[in-house]
């Protein structure tokens, strides 16, 4: 392998993580114009078996997650995989895997876990990495009561009887 071709298997890494990690940004933020803006007119979205094609039926989901009763979300990625597709239509085309882990706060005091896997196209345009493909396979949720969790003013550290949530 050429000093060329690992510069651009670093630059196509690069770019694939940050792209996943723009779109879990944009969606704990709820900022459905910036997701408007990191995505094709023709993307694909494929939540379990329902697949769709365009940026409105991808935004359908967003908008959905951006009035539900959810207060804070955090998205997290690893296990990040980044390869190279044979290009269509001229333009560089990566496909992104990786495992995810996402946590919910709800108005009603609950928390909720999602894990699952990710698998996106990411194309070059114009100079600008946008998501051609966004693919969610869930796994599994997990629902947890407000009474087990501990106050954002504890910290972990010590025995957990020392913790209390009425702090």
């Amino acid at each position: 392998m050429t000093s060329t071709d690992v510069l651009r298997t670093l630059e196509f890494r690069h770019a694939g993580e940050q792209s996943l990690l723009q779109y879990q940004r944009l969606v704990d933020a709820k900022d459905l114009d910036g997701l408007a803006a990191m995505v094709t007119d023709d993307v694909l979205i494929r939540r379990q078996s329902s697949e769709q094609r365009g940026r409105e039926h991808f935004l359908a989901l967003y908008r959905r997650f951006a009035e539900s009763d959810v207060v804070r979300a955090q998205h997290m990625a690893s296990n990040i995989e980044v390869a190279e597709l044979e290009p269509a239509a001229d333009e560089v085309r990566l496909r992104v895997d990786s495992t995810f882990l996402a946590i919910t706060t709800h108005r009603s005091g609950e928390a909720r876990q999602m894990w699952g896997r990710y698998r996106d196209d990411v194309v070059l345009r114009d100079g600008r990495w946008l998501l051609a493909a966004k693919r969610i396979d869930l796994v599994g949720t997990a629902f947890v009561e407000e009474s087990a969790l501990a106050s954002t003013s504890v910290d972990s550290f010590g025995p957990r009887t020392a913790w209390s949530t009425d702090t």
